[in-house]
């Protein structure tokens, strides 16, 4: 009997497990005149939302040992958990981007890293600076987002070469 139109193996025949389809790693990349550079809005929702799940990870055990032990950290304490919120952002971040391409504020707001020619995702290395990119631009209060425009490439997409893009 044949499946005439239906998806998968030919009659009779299993697909090899090379065959399946793993992945952005397995598929070529789209075509770049096929993807569109992601607008500011999206680009700020997805690092509101990657901000959003550090500041959860950070505040919720500060706040629940200050419930518990009925009283709220030193100043001394604070510092300590802001420099810890840095490490644990570049961690994720880092982490994120380099073994899933995205973060999952980039996820939510439908954005990709512009694949490479070989349709990898970006190295340790892009990653890091991906980060550096964002949290000078944060250090700064987006004051090269303002000077660059619309148009223009934000920090991270040029320290890391590899631009945001709209997911199809």
């Amino acid at each position: 009997m044949s499946r005439r139109g239906a998806p998968g193996p030919p009659d009779g025949r299993e697909p090899r497990l090379a065959e399946f389809p793993l992945g952005s790693a397995a598929a070529a990349p789209p075509a770049r005149d096929a993807l569109r550079s992601a607008p500011m809005s999206l680009r700020a929702m997805a690092a509101t939302a990657d901000l959003a799940a550090v500041m959860l990870g950070i505040s919720l055990p500060i706040v629940s040992a200050a419930a518990i032990a009925g009283r709220w950290p030193t100043p001394r304490g604070l510092a300590w958990s802001v420099l810890f919120a840095v490490t644990f952002s570049f961690g994720s971040t880092v982490a994120a981007l380099f073994l899933f391409g995205r973060t999952p504020g980039m996820t939510l707001a439908g954005l990709a890293l512009r694949a490479d020619a070989t349709g990898r995702h970006p190295t340790f290395g892009q990653a890091a600076a991906r980060w550096l990119g964002t949290a000078l631009c944060a250090a700064t209060l987006g004051l090269p987002l303002l000077l660059g425009g619309e148009e223009r490439s934000t920090p991270a997409d040029r320290f890391s070469g590899r631009p945001l893009v709209e997911e199809e």
